[in-house]
């Protein structure tokens, strides 16, 4: 495309001038650069960290509430039978559907003289 036997940019650069950059026009420097990525993985480190409790407390939330299915039976249990208690921990097992799994890998005790389960598994339990 000429207009006047002049190619487009030089028509340009001859009426109005060279476009000129300014010194405030620079690029991105390259600790700029380092800068900002570290920043990111600062920040990809910290949510790693707290994704790992969070699943964590997930499996110790899900053996929570299999225990207390477990105590849920046991009270079924001693309405049917006349204020017996089950005599052992897998014979509460036998009476839930499916059977319960623990992720954190620490099992209830039970007494059956009362009927009573305690859980004491802490975060630092869990895979």
């Amino acid at each position: 495309m000429t207009r006047g036997g002049v190619v487009g940019n030089r028509w340009w650069s001859r009426c109005y001038g060279t476009p000129r950059r300014l010194a405030d026009e620079r690029g991105v420097t390259l600790v700029e650069l380092m800068v900002v990525v570290a920043i990111i993985a600062v920040i990809a480190a910290v949510a790693t960290a707290l994704f790992q409790d969070l699943s964590k407390k997930a499996k110790l939330s899900a053996d929570m509430d299999t225990v207390s299915n477990l105590r849920t039976a046991v009270a079924f249990y001693y309405g049917k039978n006349n204020g017996l208690f089950p005599t052992s921990l897998a014979s509460i097992n036998s009476l839930i559907t499916p059977a319960p799994v623990y992720q954190c890998g620490v099992t209830p005790t039970y007494t059956p003289s009362n009927g009573k389960i305690t859980f004491s598994a802490t975060i630092a339990d869990c895979p």
